[in-house]
């Protein structure tokens, strides 16, 4: 299991469509098996939106979850590189608040396609330092926003 904690590009269109950057948390587990590994993977982000204009605040709460394979390449005894792709399962919750008032919402849940890579740094045998950065598919008419969200990470792990 691997904690993380990072950045990533999210789309949002509130109050005006655009492309924010935020930092997340969350965790990664993998189950190895003899060819490639079977991954999971949580997120938990939130950021805040307010359109001067009307003086609306919007609070975006997203919760995510990875599912996929992942292939692992040892480059050399104490450095490896990782491929990984899947399916995201994403909930965001929106709360609006205008003149002390909030209404909250949720969206019904989407699923994206994703691919990510990275690098291991292995210390002691029993530590890494990993990094990655993982791409998800998120179409989208609107212009002003990008087909893809981007979440590179930091992370350390333990071997247990």
């Amino acid at each position: 299991i691997t904690p993380i904690v990072g950045f990533e590009k999210v789309q949002r269109v509130l109050p005006t469509p655009t492309m924010k950057t935020r930092t997340v948390f969350g965790a990664r587990a993998l189950y190895r098996l003899p060819i490639t590994s079977l991954e999971a993977e949580y997120t938990h982000g939130d950021d805040t939106s307010t359109d001067v204009a009307t003086g609306t605040t919007y609070k975006f709460v997203d919760d995510k979850l990875r599912v996929g394979l992942r292939g692992d390449f040892s480059m050399a005894s104490f450095l490896s590189w990782n491929l990984s792709g899947g399916m995201q399962m994403k909930q965001t919750k929106t709360t609006r608040t205008v003149s002390g008032a909030s209404s909250t919402s949720s969206t019904s849940t989407t699923t994206d396609p994703y691919v990510g890579t990275g690098l291991s740094l292995h210390i002691l045998n029993a530590f890494s330092l990993n990094a990655d950065v993982t791409a998800v598919y998120t179409p989208t008419d609107d212009p002003a926003l990008d087909d893809y969200e981007i979440r590179p990470t930091l992370g350390f792990s333990i071997r247990i």
